[in-house]
């Protein structure tokens, strides 16, 4: 532009950023895979009950993670386990006791047999013994004097009753002998009966704590603390969570191929979006199809594991939070301040609470479960309240006036990955919820059963490579200040799965450490780009693999 006579200007032309399209970038199955709808669910599910009956004391709750107790193949205890549920045991232990006592008694009662029968009865047998020959001697003196008309006879009718007598005697406690044999066993079958009797009462009192045999995670509870239960009844569902069961539904023809030896992959969507493949291990395929779809059910067991929302293992934690003015307690109607007895905390100046700073009753807690806490200081009560077995709230009262039990809250127990937490001295504590199964009962997966190439990988459009001197690469969009610019990333193309995918797709890995997962691949105008141009994304295309194949 020229303006009068004024000096001349250069006016320089900017180069607008070309327009790209791109796609996302995310490891998935071959674009020629069967993926089918299926869905978890658990794989043994059992309701456990108490083997006696009588008043719940304790019961776990819902979605708690469960040890099971195990026995190895002569009984002898591996794992204690988790218990599960446990009954007031006091008439168990007074059973117990009296058991106890009965034992004591038969025992008693066979050594006091056994001494007679050693002692007693065999002094009397050679007393008796001894009374009989000398009885014999004067019967055998009496007849002869009788026969020599030396004695009377009054005397040898005398001396032969006495005799006989202690003839009768020596046959008298012979025969107790043997009756005390007799006895004997009779009573040490009674010592085994109350031995045996004790064994059932121990037994009883163990079995008011319930475990389980297997490892799972309680799906349902049947009763509350207070509640009476029979034996038998269930108290809990229990449901095995690791390995967890893939069912899906396929045709005659599908099911004859499947193979028990093979290995087919499973699909899992995560929390953060991003598709995982595991591994799913065929259990049984059912034998009679149904009879309105004529499909037959196909069982996989998947390896399941749990994950934290909390990543990093070197952050304080809570389970919980809680408000203090708990309407349900006694006494709350009256203004009492209750709180968890696990959320308080000593040291040299007393009881103290962690409140919560930036989240109150009236709003969410943060997003990123970061709580910023501060400590104040409260005076602890007598009085202690159960609350179904679970929890035990203790009354307290605030020493801080700044806090108000209507609007501010505290955490509950508190765990930090190095000392106690009463050293704990901080401002940030992160709310963990506790571990999260990656499959739960009832969620939807996808499983691959197709016979061909399994591996998952980057499967991009063949124009989305750029071919220069014999070299591939892609070009994936990078955010630079303001604006975005294509950054050029050498690939290898895996010519040997071309066969397994359609003309139009192919399998790339970067060359060296550079990862791909979550970048933004230019899928259009790629041949005309330079490394570091800037470029305008303008719309974002569908991935090659993401329709659906259910």
């Amino acid at each position: 532009m020229f303006t009068g006579c004024g000096s001349r200007e250069r006016v320089i032309f900017e180069k607008r950023p070309r327009p790209v399209v791109t796609i996302l970038l995310q490891k998935q199955p071959p674009p020629t895979a069967s993926l089918l709808s299926a869905s978890a669910g658990a794989w043994k599910t059992e309701q456990i009950g108490f083997e006696v009956g009588g008043r719940v004391e304790f019961v776990v709750e819902q979605n708690t993670k469960i040890e099971g107790r195990i026995y190895d193949v002569d009984d002898n205890l591996l794992f204690p386990g988790d218990p599960i549920a446990r009954l007031e045991s006091e008439r168990f232990r007074l059973a117990v006791a009296k058991a106890k006592a009965d034992v004591e008694t038969a025992e008693q009662n066979v050594l006091s047999a056994q001494t007679e029968l050693e002692g007693s009865i065999p002094a009397q047998i050679a007393a008796a013994v001894a009374k009989r020959k000398a009885a014999e001697a004067d019967y055998s003196r009496s007849k002869k004097l009788v026969a020599r008309n030396a004695g009377s006879r009054s005397e040898l009718d005398q001396n032969k009753a006495n005799y006989d007598s202690a003839v009768a005697e020596v046959q008298r406690l012979q025969a107790m002998y043997k009756a005390q044999e007799s006895q004997i066993s009779s009573l040490k079958s009674v010592l085994e009966q109350a031995k045996q009797g004790l064994r059932d009462a121990q037994r009883n009192l163990e079995d008011c704590t319930l475990y389980s045999s297997f490892t799972g995670q309680v799906a349902e509870t049947s009763v509350v603390p207070g509640s009476i239960v029979q034996a038998g009844a269930p108290v809990v569902t229990l449901q095995m969570m690791d390995p967890i069961k893939v069912e899906l539904e396929v045709s005659a023809e599908v099911s004859r191929r499947l193979s028990p030896t093979d290995l087919y992959p499973v699909y899992v969507t995560m929390p953060t979006g991003e598709v995982e493949m595991h591994q799913g291990y065929l259990d049984q395929i059912d034998s009679i199809a149904d009879p309105l779809t004529r499909t037959y059910t196909v069982t996989l067991l998947v390896i399941n594991r749990t994950f934290s929302t909390i990543e990093d293992v070197d952050v304080a934690t809570t389970p919980n939070i809680w408000r203090l003015d708990l309407p349900f307690l006694p006494g709350a109607s009256e203004g009492k301040l209750f709180v968890e007895e696990k959320a308080i905390l000593r040291d040299d100046q007393g009881a103290y609470l962690w409140q919560i700073t930036n989240a109150t009753t009236n709003g969410r807690s943060p997003n990123d479960h970061a709580l910023e806490v501060r400590k104040i200081r409260i005076t602890t009560k007598d009085f202690k309240a159960p609350y179904f077995g679970s929890f035990v709230f203790q009354e307290v009262v605030v020493e801080d006036e700044a806090f108000d039990p209507r609007l501010n809250l505290v955490i509950g127990e508190l765990s930090v990955s190095e000392g106690v937490a009463q050293d704990w001295n901080g401002t940030t504590v992160f709310l963990d919820a506790g571990n999260r199964w990656m499959l739960r009962p009832g969620d939807l997966v996808k499983v691959d059963l197709s016979s061909g190439n399994k591996d998952s990988g980057y499967y991009v459009p063949l124009n989305a490579i750029a071919r220069t001197s014999g070299q591939t690469a892609i070009f994936v969009l990078q955010e630079s200040g303001d604006g975005a610019i294509a950054r050029r990333i050498p690939v290898e193309l895996f010519q040997q799965d071309q066969e397994n995918v359609t003309s139009s797709v192919c399998r790339i890995e970067a060359i060296g450490e550079v990862s791909l997962e979550g970048k933004r691949l230019i899928v259009e105008g790629t041949h005309y780009l330079v490394d570091g141009e800037p470029v305008n994304a303008v719309s974002s295309s569908q991935e090659p693999n993401s329709e659906d194949r259910s």
